[in-house]
């Protein structure tokens, strides 16, 4: 090198191994920072999906009520369906549990309805507990 010092090409290697480590850890990190935000966003789709779902089974529950004069409902919850009906379940889709708190003419009860979702379309059947 003309014109150089001798100690910077003594140490130049040591500076070139620097530059290609703190290259290779900069794209580690830009990689694992790619890879968490996919990840996070999959997740949130999946749970969003899951979530959609379960307001659209609850809606329908809710239509399947029986027509009272008064009925309110105070609470509405997911489950999972029982094992013993998923042994024997032939759908593609999985189906839930919908629990509905009402209250009519004074007296509280609950009624229980297996939802089905498929495209976008929620069927419900009513179950007794």
């Amino acid at each position: 090198m003309a014109g150089s010092r001798p100690e910077d090409e003594l140490w130049a290697p040591i500076h070139r191994t620097k530059i290609c480590m703190f290259s290779f850890r900069q794209r580690f990190r830009s990689a694992r920072i790619a890879l968490t935000v996919a990840a996070s966003a999959a997740l949130s789709i999946a749970l969003n999906g899951h979530a959609e779902a379960n307001k659209t089974c609850i809606s329908k529950a809710t239509e399947a009520l029986p027509h009272l004069a008064g009925l309110v409902i105070k609470k509405s919850r997911t489950r999972p369906v029982p094992a013993a009906i998923l042994a024997s379940w032939k759908g593609q889709s999985q189906p839930i549990m919908i629990d509905l708190d009402v209250v009519a003419a004074g007296e509280a009860q609950t009624f229980s309805y297996m939802c089905v979702v498929t495209r976008r379309s929620a069927f419900v059947q009513r179950t007794m507990n």
